[in-house]
């Protein structure tokens, strides 16, 4: 299993508590399980990991180019971190597990929902009807909310295998043939 991470807004914090969560195959992780959890933080920017942890840099492609490889290389069964909602809006209609870094988990319909706000409000500012508000501060509430998701979303999805594309729907995908993060296919 992946956790893909869309790091160039995540909170400090949350990289801190993905790498907590980052366990190679075979070692037994925070959750007492065996099976491995790769972190990947992909980002257009230089940015400081966790040990344990891998860096995707992708500094070509435009401003969505994160989004795009990152849905390129994420498979089912792998969870993303994203506070992007039209990015996550992708992912979840594919059958991807999406949070955000206020614990918020993006189901089709939820995402959906929350789209739909965001394009009204985005509407009506344009038009000079409202004003764009960002004082909406992230603190321990947000931390919490977010580490409560994780380990609640990694549990699932552990439990529906890792092949499930939304943790609940059975596709029967494995990881054989899943690209590395380079984009490279491993060999067999």
């Amino acid at each position: 299993m992946t956790i893909w991470a869309d790091a160039d807004s995540l909170p400090a914090p949350v990289r801190e508590i993905l790498g907590r969560r980052a366990c190679p195959a075979g070692r037994a992780g925070p959750d007492g399980s065996g099976s491995g959890i790769r972190v990947v933080f992909a980002s257009n920017r230089p940015l400081t990991i966790p040990p344990g942890t891998e860096f995707l840099h992708v500094d070509e492609g435009g401003p969505d180019a994160v989004d795009r490889r990152i849905e390129g290389l994420s498979a089912p069964g792998d969870l993303v971190v994203t506070r992007d909602i039209p990015f996550a809006a992708r992912l979840a209609a594919k059958g991807r597990a999406v949070i955000n870094d206020r614990g918020d988990e993006w189901t089709a319909d939820s995402v959906r929902e929350r789209l739909s706000g965001r394009d009204f409000m985005e509407g009506l500012r344009a038009a000079g009807l409202a004003a764009m508000n960002r004082s909406r501060s992230w603190g321990p509430r947000e931390k919490k909310a977010f580490a409560d998701t994780l380990d609640r979303v990694l549990r699932r999805i552990r439990a529906t295998g890792p092949g499930s594309q939304d943790p609940g729907l059975g596709s029967g995908v494995g990881d054989a043939g899943r690209p590395a993060v380079d984009g490279s296919v491993p060999e067999s």
